[in-house]
């Protein structure tokens, strides 16, 4: 009787035990859907999948509810059945309309400034959270740098308000170019959030919708709630202006702001030992949830940039993509000391402030990689590039 009861007692441990649950989401023609929201309900744990649909989630007890959500789709909640380990989910359309729908329709300047209102109201909240941060550089189309570091970060409706990094890492190939982006994750953190600074540049805020064509794109139908798209595009814009174009998703019912997507022109940076005769191309995509408070807080954040330079008399294309996650919320972390988000702090120098743990870094992926940034990892991996921040 006793070894039935032990042997019944592992069996119940076993299939409770937690494990990495990996898939891919994908629309009704099997393409990968990127930036899908995929969590444990119940849990404040979550991730969202890459640029090819693909997501990895670690910690999932047996038998627990995922949820999949994405603004264009329906929402999907899916058991997680035992020793699923691969999970293939497909999500449903939300139907796309012109038409007004069933809530009596608002003006497009309306809406899109009762949302930003609402989001001024929670401004002054702070919000803790784990996160993490990857980079891949690329010149004429190969892969170049990658830089990875998990933070502890401190955010409101704004943007990212101050950062701890807590494990990091850094590789690159040796091809005797001396050329980094090693500050975009500044740019990153400062358009994380719904309301934008008006200095330096010109983006959406409840003071510059005037200077700009507010139009409503289309509605999105959801069974929880539907969404209206609106575009912003800056009426009068000056050569050599740093602006940006805006398409915000707005809940039609909570009139909150779900997605915002940035098309940014002229973008100040500098470059060390490099030239450029033309405006660097960045397009911004962040994303958002509701919280149990009925308040939407950052998710995501992806940026890929373009720019043509000029090193050593080297013509380059060069290409830089980013995603920020917050993938853990955690009001405890609000006892630390925050370093202050500033444009001076460059990833290079906070990276070779921390001691590198290649134990943290094994099998540990918050964001799945995508194939181009899993091929590029194993072989640095494989020349021991990373933790000796010099090129293999």
């Amino acid at each position: 009787m006793r070894l039935y009861i032990f042997i019944l007692s592992c069996f119940l441990y076993f299939n409770a035990f937690a494990q990495t649950i990996r898939g891919k989401v994908t629309d009704l023609n099997h393409i990968g859907i990127p930036f899908v929201s995929v969590s444990i309900v119940g849990n404040s744990t979550f991730t969202v999948t890459n640029d090819n649909g693909d997501f990895e989630l670690k910690d999932v007890n047996q038998n627990s509810k995922l949820r999949f959500s994405h603004v264009s789709y329906q929402t999907l909640d899916t058991l997680v059945k035992i020793n699923a380990n691969e999970l293939i989910v497909k999500l449903i359309p939300a139907h796309i309309t012109l038409k007004e729908v069933k809530i009596k329709a608002v003006p497009a300047e309306q809406l899109l400034k009762k949302a930003l209102e609402k989001a001024a109201e929670n401004v002054t909240s702070h919000h803790y959270a784990n996160a993490f941060y990857r980079q891949l550089t690329s010149l004429n189309g190969n892969p170049f740098q990658i830089y990875e570091l998990f933070y502890d970060i401190d955010f409101n409706a704004q943007k990212i308000q101050g950062w701890i990094a807590k494990q990091t890492r850094f590789a690159q190939e040796n091809q005797n170019i001396n050329f980094t982006f090693n500050n975009l994750s500044y740019l990153t953190f400062s358009l994380a959030g719904c309301l934008f600074r008006e200095k330096p540049g010109k983006f959406i805020t409840l003071n510059s919708i005037p200077d700009y064509t507010i139009k409503l794109s289309h509605y999105i139908e959801k069974d929880d709630q539907s969404m209206a798209v609106i575009s912003c595009t800056l009426k009068a814009p000056k050569k050599n202006d740093f602006y940006a174009n805006s398409i915000f998703y707005i809940g039609l019912q909570d009139f909150l702001i779900y997605r915002v997507e940035n098309e940014v022109y002229n973008t100040p940076m500098k470059f060390d030992h490099a030239i450029s005769n033309k405006a660097p191309e960045l397009n911004t995509i962040a994303t958002f949830k509701k919280t149990s408070s009925s308040i939407s807080i950052l998710e995501s954040v992806s940026t890929k940039l373009f720019l043509p330079l000029k090193i050593k008399h080297t013509d380059l294309n060069v290409s830089a993509s980013s995603m920020l996650l917050v993938y853990r919320l955690n009001d405890e972390l609000n006892t630390q000391q925050f370093n202050e988000v500033n444009k001076n702090t460059t990833d290079s120098k906070t990276i070779n402030s921390i001691t590198y743990n290649a134990d943290f870094w094994k099998n540990n992926s918050v964001i799945k990689q995508t194939a181009l940034e899993s091929s590029f990892i194993k072989l640095m991996e494989s020349k021991s590039a990373f933790g000796t921040m010099i090129n293999p």
